[in-house]
């Protein structure tokens, strides 16, 4: 006798016998070996026998078959021991004058994760009319079969374990095969046992099965997908004492498949009382192996489950969450680490900044960069979105921006060049971009405005306020390529000051949604003080406008005084070649 089981050896193991001349195995329900798994094909492999001999062929699955570890590339005799890998799934080939599994007696039990092959959930269509609560279907006695029956003793045992498994439980894959062994304790006439939960996409998933099954069973463990959702939608156990002949279950594939007689299936709730799955215990023994009380002991059961199952969620979810907060931190720290950690070294201007996120990790962005011939380039930017996919494209868009305007002295044209890098990207976001460039040796500021708030300058000689290079600004940055970018120059003198701003600051809104505004930055500028006293006064009044409603966007602010005009240059023979500064004093 040739056959394939599932842990050979043991009292437990599943066993197909290889009678066939083919033996097919894949997800397919033809198949004589239903393996139901997403990994597996349809049609994944086939056993061949020609006279006593066996071998395996992998049948153009999509994962692969293995034997003995080894990827299969054409057929393979099999030998007594070889191992056959699908998936996760693993056949034990044997080919024995008696198994070595097979024993006088009649029955095995097997209890396993109903992710493992051989479970199929089938749709059935019983009629929904006459699908009635069990509290309302009489009882019928019946002398057909051995009606077996647990005692009161040993039904009491079983629940209190079934209590003591889930006391302080935090996992449901802990208790739920426990639950079922402790089932056939009070149910010795059940055959088969199972719990059925919704997925998180809303279908059904098998999470463990429990069976008592007989020496020679090689069927597929069917479970009807209708008679769950029934007992689901109406949160009622469901009892039938001959489920062969119920009108209920005229249609249902599973239970004609597997002359099943008696079953009972209860809702598991949670607290609220909304169903999420469900339990049945069925019996193939003859007819009236369950009868009314016994709905109370599995409704009981399943109740308790219920609520168990729902705090593990929450468990998971809980802990779940922890991880993604310790993850946002730690993201946290390193976007800080991007930003810079000190005003930028330029003789002649003071810097002064302020950034929140408004989700631990935002897409604002602001940068000082050094140029080597004592220019300073500072950036703010404005990725559209915030959360983790805008700090992302920040810090690609950081790497670039430094990259771009070292390679090219000309700052327009090197923004340019950002736009067109950014936009090769091809990832659906866009930037706003701004770029003043200043010089401790030139009384001009250079702007590059790339669709985003022109900033607001106040003259220190007479109060007034401009915006510089808001006509002369361009589209953002990763829209498309080729766009074109126009530089200002800019007078600045010692007193003035330059506010740059992301829209987070402006559109900041209060608990009845009313933005903080452009204007109130103009007024707090136009009250002039220093760079440090701008900033700290716009952040304030921002902080003091939102009240207690939660940040709306990313803010981000960078305020540039100018605290002294340049020196007029007396040495002879400067030079200056891009990048470097090579002094020469003839």
């Amino acid at each position: 006798m040739a056959f394939l089981s599932t842990n050979a050896g043991t009292p437990g193991a599943s066993r197909f016998e290889l009678t066939e001349s083919e033996t097919t195995i894949g997800r397919h329900p033809d198949c004589h070996i239903v393996v139901d798994a997403g990994a597996v094909s349809r049609f994944h492999a086939k056993v061949t026998r020609e006279g006593g001999n066996f071998s395996v062929l992998d049948l153009g699955s999509r994962n692969g078959t293995y034997l003995n570890g080894q990827l299969l590339q054409n057929a393979q005799s099999l030998h007594e021991g070889d191992r056959i890998r699908i998936s996760d799934v693993e056949l034990v080939f044997h080919h024995l004058a008696t198994p070595a599994f097979a024993s006088s007696s009649s029955n095995s039990e097997m209890t396993f994760d109903g992710s493992s092959f051989g479970v199929m959930m089938v749709d059935d269509e019983p009629d929904s009319d006459s699908m009635v609560p069990a509290s309302r279907v009489e009882y019928k006695s019946s002398a057909d079969g051995l009606m077996v029956r647990a005692t009161a003793e040993a039904k009491l045992d079983a629940l209190t374990e079934i209590s003591r498994h889930m006391a302080n439980v935090q996992a449901v894959d802990e208790v739920l095969p426990k639950v079922l062994d402790s089932l056939f304790v009070i149910f010795p006439s059940a055959d088969r046992g199972f719990v059925v939960m919704e997925g998180d996409k809303g279908d059904l998933v098998t999470r463990f099965v429990r069976t008592r099954a007989v020496r020679d069973e090689t069927e597929t463990v069917r479970i009807s997908r209708t008679i769950v959702r029934k007992v689901m939608s109406s949160g009622e156990a469901i009892l039938s004492f001959d489920a062969m002949e119920d009108s209920r279950f005229d249609n249902s594939e599973s239970i004609s498949d597997f002359s099943i007689k008696s079953m009972i299936c209860a809702p598991l709730t949670d607290g609220e009382g909304r169903a999420f799955g469900a339990i049945q215990i069925d019996s193939t023994q003859g007819r009236g192996q369950f009868v009314e009380k016994d709905i109370d002991l599995l409704s009981g059961v399943a109740a308790q489950a219920g609520i168990l199952i729902h705090n593990a969620k929450m468990h998971e979810q809980a802990l779940h969450q922890r991880e993604v907060e310790q993850d946002l931190k730690l993201a946290t720290e390193v976007q800080q680490a991007f930003l810079p950690q000190s005003p930028p070294d330029a003789p002649g201007f003071c810097v002064a900044s302020h950034y929140q996120a408004a989700n631990h990790i935002g897409g604002d962005y602001f940068d000082y960069i050094h140029f080597g011939d004592g220019r300073v380039g500072i950036v703010v930017a404005d990725v559209v979105g915030h959360g983790v996919a805008a700090a992302m494209f920040m810090a690609k868009l950081s790497a670039e921006t430094r990259f771009c305007l070292a390679s090219d002295h000309d700052v327009a044209r090197a923004v340019e060049r950002l736009n067109d890098r950014m936009s090769r990207l091809e990832v659906e976001r866009f930037v706003t971009f701004l770029l003043i460039v200043v010089d401790p040796a030139n009384p001009n500021v250079t702007i590059v405005n790339a669709g985003h708030m022109a900033p607001v300058m106040r003259k220190a000689c007479d109060g007034s306020i401009e915006e510089p290079g808001e006509e002369e600004s361009g589209l953002p940055i990763a829209i498309d390529t080729g766009m074109d970018y126009e530089a200002v120059e800019v007078l600045v003198e010692a007193g003035d000051v330059l506010v740059m701003y992301t829209d987070g600051v402006n559109e900041a809104m209060d608990a009845e949604d009313n933005e903080f505004g452009m204007e109130a930055v103009r007024e707090i500028t136009r009250k002039g003080g220093s760079a440090e006293e701008i900033c700290g006064r716009i952040v304030q009044a921002v902080h003091q406008h939102i009240g207690a409603a939660p940040p709306f966007d990313d803010m981000c602010l960078v305020v540039i005084e100018r605290t002294e005009n340049p020196k007029t240059a007396v040495a002879v023979g400067v030079e200056t070649v891009d990048e470097d500064v090579i002094e020469t004093v003839l």
